[in-house]
C-alpha cells in the first residue's frame, strides 16, 4: 500500500440520499476544504453518468482522486470508469446500503472520511466483469432482483434501509421464479434465485459468504432452488440470521468463472442496481482497481 496526502479531488455526487446522508457529504466536502483542498463536483442521477465523469477525470490527471459521494451504484458507476486507471478511487459512503463501504470497513463520520480522503493508504482490488462490463461485489438474478426493480420504481429510498421492506413484500407475492441454470467451473446447478458475491455482507450488514475476500479473485456462487412465498420466507430468515449457505435447498460453490442462463426477462441486479440481461457470463477483468483505504 501507498499513502499519499492529496489536495486535488473530482466528486461525483448523487444527491438521491437521505438527510444524514447529505449531512456528511457537506461536513465532508467543508472538512476537505478546510485544508486548503481544491475540490471539483458533478452531480449525477442516472447510470452511466459517473462513469464518463469518473473516466475523463482521472485520464485528466488534474485531481489527486476521484471520490463517488453515494451507495453502491454511484461507486460502481465510478469504479466502471476508473479500471486499470493509477488515479485512486475515493468513497463517501452516502447509499441506503453501501454494502461495498462496509466491506471495506469505511469511516462513516465526516472527520474521519475526510481524514482518510486525504491521507489514506491506497490498496487495490481485482475487479469483477459480467457480459464485458467491469462490477464491483454482487451481481443477483431473480427475487432480489425483482425486489431491486420495485425499489428503484418506487419513493421508498428516503426511508433508509426500510424502505427496502415493501419491495421485498412485493417480491415475494409477485410469484415469479423463473428456473435458471448456473454453469461453472465444477459443474451445472438448477435454481430460482442466484447470488454472486465476492463480499461478506449482503443487502446492508447481513452475513451471507464469511469466507468472500475482496482481494479474491473468487466468486460465492449462492443457487437458491425451490418456489413459492413459504421457501423464500424462510430463506430469507435464514439470510437475516446469517445461516442462508447452511440452508437445504442452498447450493454453494466457489469458482472465478460463472455463466447464469434463463429467461432474458428474469430481472438481474448489479451491485444493487437493476442492471443486466440474460444470458449472463461473469468473470474477472485484467484490470485492478485503486482504493483509498483508512
Amino acid at each position: 500500500m501507498v499513502r499519499k496526502v492529496r489536495s486535488r479531488f473530482f466528486i461525483i455526487h448523487n444527491p438521491r440520499s437521505g438527510r444524514a446522508a447529505q449531512s456528511l457529504y457537506h461536513a465532508t466536502v467543508a472538512t476537505l476544504k478546510k485544508h486548503s483542498s481544491h475540490v471539483e463536483i458533478v452531480v449525477t442521477a442516472r447510470h452511466g453518468e459517473g462513469m464518463k465523469a469518473a473516466a475523463e477525470a482521472a485520464a485528466s490527471r488534474d485531481f489527486d482522486a476521484v471520490v463517488a459521494a453515494g451507495g453502491d451504484g454511484t461507486v460502481h458507476d465510478a469504479a466502471e470508469g476508473m479500471a486499470g486507471s493509477e488515479i485512486p478511487l475515493g468513497i463517501i459512503p452516502m447509499g441506503t446500503g453501501n454494502v461495498f463501504a462496509r466491506e471495506l470497513n469505511l469511516p462513516r463520520s465526516p472527520a474521519l472520511v475526510a481524514r482518510m480522503l486525504l491521507q489514506g493508504e491506497v490498496g487495490e482490488i481485482p475487479v469483477g466483469e459480467v457480459n464485458g462490463k467491469p462490477f464491483l461485489f454482487v451481481v443477483g438474478v431473480g427475487f432480489d432482483a425483482e425486489a431491486v426493480q420495485i425499489f428503484e420504481k418506487g419513493s421508498s429510498r428516503e426511508w433508509g434501509q426500510a424502505g427496502f421492506v415493501w419491495p421485498v413484500m412485493r417480491a415475494l407475492l409477485s410469484h415469479r421464479d423463473d428456473p435458471l441454470r448456473v454453469i461453472t467451473r465444477t459443474g451445472q446447478h438448477e435454481a430460482q434465485w442466484v447470488i454472486v458475491t465476492r463480499a461478506k455482507r449482503y443487502a446492508g450488514d447481513l452475513l451471507l459468504a464469511p469466507e468472500a475476500d475482496l482481494r479474491r479473485r473468487q466468486f460465492h456462487v449462492l443457487c437458491l432452488r425451490g418456489s413459492g412465498v413459504l421457501t423464500r420466507v424462510r430463506q430469507l430468515s435464514a439470510l437475516a440470521t446469517g445461516l442462508l449457505r447452511h440452508d437445504p435447498s442452498v447450493i454453494l460453490d466457489s469458482t472465478d468463472w460463472v455463466r447464469i442462463d434463463g429467461d432474458p426477462t428474469t430481472p438481474v441486479q448489479i451491485d444493487g442496481e437493476a442492471l443486466g440481461q440474460l444470458p449472463l457470463e461473469i468473470g474477472f477483468n485484467d484490470k485492478d482497481l485503486r482504493l483509498i483505504l483508512p
